[in-house]
């Protein structure tokens, strides 16, 4: 076989083939061996054309929620169940169910505060599929000034779902960590002082890649 670089360069056509190693098939599941195969320049542009769609935003009605206990796990809550999604569904418990393989991209927002100044606040936050942890674990540590301070926080995580994984759940989960000096720390909804709507304690928004 003749060196890459000593065949002519021509400008590619949507038809045009290229070769290719097939790591993973269309569920996300590992190939053995990784087999070279062939791939039309149209597939590469559909797979790179592809974009996150919204499945939908959830937010909690809920004035406050948070832990009962310092080390006591709380499921964070996002209002009511959102099943208008052939792709993923949430119920009233913050339960997210996983209905398609795929790429997801999770945004979790929530209104952090405590109570008792000067207080360390050390708070945890995790992803949960019922078994063990997904992803890292999300740390807020900070010293209460007042206990009108609320601290925005935003976790973003990306999710691929495997056949295996396809009617699965996931659920987010806080704790008030016991190396923070008091067992303080809440999510809280904000009422603005004008007509704007209220700000939710938690907010869960759920895109797949389409």
């Amino acid at each position: 076989m003749a060196i890459i670089y000593s065949y002519p360069t021509l400008t590619p056509q949507l038809g045009d083939k290229v070769l290719g190693s097939n790591i993973v098939d269309a569920s996300g599941a590992a190939v053995t061996g990784n087999p070279t195969v062939q791939y039309t320049f149209t597939d590469i542009k559909t797979l790179v054309d592809q974009q996150f769609i919204e499945q939908f935003s959830a937010s909690s009605t809920a004035v406050s929620q948070g832990p009962a206990a310092a080390n006591t796990v709380h499921q964070i809550e996002f209002g009511p169940a959102i099943n208008t999604s052939t792709s993923v569904t949430i119920d009233v418990n913050g339960k997210v169910t996983w209905l398609k393989t795929g790429t997801y991209y999770v945004t979790q927002e929530y209104y952090l505060g405590g109570q008792t100044n000067p207080n360390i606040m050390f708070t945890l936050f995790r992803t949960y599929d019922g078994s063990s942890q997904v992803g890292p674990t999300h740390i807020h540590k900070s010293v209460i000034q007042s206990s009108n301070d609320l601290h925005r926080i935003v976790i973003n995580q990306m999710v691929n779902i495997t056949d295996t994984e396809v009617n699965g759940y996931h659920v987010y989960q806080m704790v008030r960590d016991s190396g923070g000096s008091a067992n303080d720390g809440t999510l809280h909804k904000v009422t603005n002082s004008n007509t704007w709507t209220a700000t939710p304690s938690a907010q869960l928004t759920i895109s797949k890649l389409t």
